[in-house]
């Protein structure tokens, strides 16, 4: 059994990783005082675990940290922007592209982001002054400062594809309110630091967590983030080198079926790159204080009919956008007539739960497997993913693929999307059995797989797309591949697609017809190009003395 890297509340608040039977576990606070941390290995080693926390959401109120971190500015952002992700009420502002500066979420996502490098910055400073003597090898610190420097960087890229350029804060430089910074002239400063942390970082780790304690960093989050730095500089040769590397290194394997991808006790499958990872005995806490890692995914996902709270939902544009045949569909959503197979209940079997919206245009009858897998408050829990997997080896092909055609190697390009797609129709899953709700869908023969380039070929003209067909493949793979997970709405702007893509995947714009027999999605907006990036939080204006609304990003 994997030994997880586990999270447990010592003081100040922490957040929780995977428990299981014979899992490690690793006690730390919120984070050490500077002249604490350094007096022995052991606080060091507590430090840097007050780091990776900051992976986590964080739903102790006192701390005056938003309870949605991990949640709303990580998936509203790269899935509801996109569309394919709705929400009702205010959240509805993300799908509908008026995203203002005073929003309380994307103000998270930018004051948990410096969070994690002000800790960053605080521990690199403070391990590098510290008397080495209080350290078992050298070999050790070296490995601290390189799982420290990979966090750092990982943010900070979070940071530059969400906000554009941002200050730049590096070792000693620390967080309260504000960064007190300006932002660097252009964006490539920020690059060119990102950079760096991942190098440094990705010369220390290896392909296998240290210690063997997964969820730490790995050269597999450094190959695949730094890639993914470089394919937003148009940097494609460097980019497919490295994912070519994590391809070959025989770390990683596509799991056999998609849907135990994303199980209900499913972690660090061998196609999981980097995953953060919860606690499954985490109490609801109504109106108490036992609310240690209050995880709202699934109440956040499940059904209304159910007793969730539906704010979360998938379009229909999104379910009917399968082909016959792809399994995705039936192993990571559930709409209207489907039956959630992790808890048995079937969608609209109740009267005013049986439309095609519930409580406004904005929540159609479509949710999500990947994160409603348990009855809300069965067993007293908080009835969570356990799980959030931010990179795996699908991803990671997707991104060899555009790499492949970038680089004129077409036949390797279509040969990785053609790998997805037969995974996708359940081939592999051929004599296997897995955990959990899906033995019964296994696929007991092989079946053919519509060729992937006449496919899309066709699919581009129809839909009207100008974009190469290659395009419009790996922008639709990774549409069914990773929908609800963090990648779709940065990889289409990044690609150029945003326009074309909802102008043939949402082209309603009809606000009369929201309530459309077929469930239809409405699209307030044209696309502009300044909604590639969001607007600098209004706080950040307000608190830094070296930004000001001339610094905001245009069109904000």
């Amino acid at each position: 059994m994997k030994n997880i890297l586990k999270f447990l509340v010592t003081g100040a608040a922490v957040m929780f990783m995977a428990s299981c039977e014979g899992y490690l576990t690793t006690q730390h606070y919120d984070i050490l005082p500077d002249d604490f941390m350094f007096k022995s290995e052991a606080n060091v080693q507590s430090g840097l675990n007050g780091i990776y926390d900051t992976f986590y959401t964080d739903q102790k109120s006192g701390l005056g940290d938003d309870g949605t971190w991990g949640f709303k500015p990580q998936i509203f952002i790269a899935n509801h922007s996109a569309m394919d992700c709705q929400a009702s009420g205010w959240d509805a502002e993300w799908q509908r592209h008026a995203v203002q500066p005073d929003k309380g979420s994307l103000e998270t996502a930018w004051r948990m982001s410096y969070k994690a490098v002000d800790r960053v910055n605080r521990f690199l400073d403070g391990l590098a002054k510290a008397d080495q003597s209080i350290f078992a090898s050298a070999e050790n610190v070296k490995y601290y400062e390189a799982e420290a420097k990979a966090i750092r960087a990982f943010n900070n890229l979070y940071l530059t594809k969400v906000f554009g350029r941002v200050p730049i804060l590096k070792t000693g430089d620390t967080y309260s309110s504000s960064p007190g910074k300006a932002r660097p002239e252009n964006v490539d400063e920020m690059y060119a630091f990102i950079e760096q942390d991942f190098k440094d970082a990705m010369a220390v780790v290896q392909w296998k967590p240290r210690n063997g304690e997964y969820g730490r960093i790995t050269k597999g989050f450094c190959y695949a983030y730094l890639a993914e730095l470089y394919m937003y500089q148009k940097k494609f040769a460097e980019a497919k080198k490295l994912l070519g590397d994590i391809i070959n290194s025989g770390t990683y394997a596509l799991e056999p079926c998609y849907g135990n991808l994303h199980g209900w006790n499913q972690h660090w499958t061998k196609e999981s790159i980097f995953e953060v990872m919860y606690s499954e005995l985490s109490y609801m806490g109504w109106g108490g204080n036992n609310m240690d890692m209050a995880m709202w995914f699934s109440c956040m996902c499940a059904a209304p009919e159910y007793g969730g709270w539906g704010s979360l939902c998938l379009s229909y544009e999104l379910y009917r956008s399968f082909e016959p045949g792809d399994k995705r569909k039936m192993y990571s959503m559930v709409a209207k007539g489907d039956t959630n197979p992790f808890t048995g209940e079937t969608i609209g079997m109740t009267t005013g739960f049986d439309g095609w919206f519930q409580g406004s245009e904005n929540m159609p009858t479509v949710y999500t497997l990947k994160y409603w897998k348990n009855h809300p408050g069965s067993n007293n829990q908080v009835f969570v993913p356990h799980s959030l997997t931010f990179k795996r080896l699908a991803g990671v092909m997707l991104d060899y693929a555009e790499c492949c055609f970038e680089t004129k190697d077409p036949t390797t390009g279509w040969e990785m999307i053609k790998q997805i797609r037969n995974r996708a129709w359940g081939n592999p899953e051929v004599g296997k059995t897995v955990e959990g709700a899906f033995n019964e869908t296994l696929n007991t023969e092989v079946v053919p797989v519509p060729d992937a380039e006449t496919f899309y070929t066709q699919y581009a003209k129809t839909k009207n797309y100008t974009a190469e067909p290659w395009q419009v493949a790996v922008m639709i793979e990774r549409r069914h591949e990773l929908n609800q997970e963090f990648d779709l709405y940065f990889s289409m702007v990044r690609m150029g697609l945003a326009d074309q893509w909802f102008k043939a995947e949402y082209p309603n714009m009809d606000e009369n017809s929201q309530y459309r027999k077929d469930g239809g999605s409405v699209r307030y907006f044209d696309y502009q190009d300044y909604m590639a990036v969001f607007p600098i939080p209004t706080t950040e204006i307000l608190t830094n003395p070296d930004i000001n609304q001339d610094d905001q990003n245009p069109g904000y």
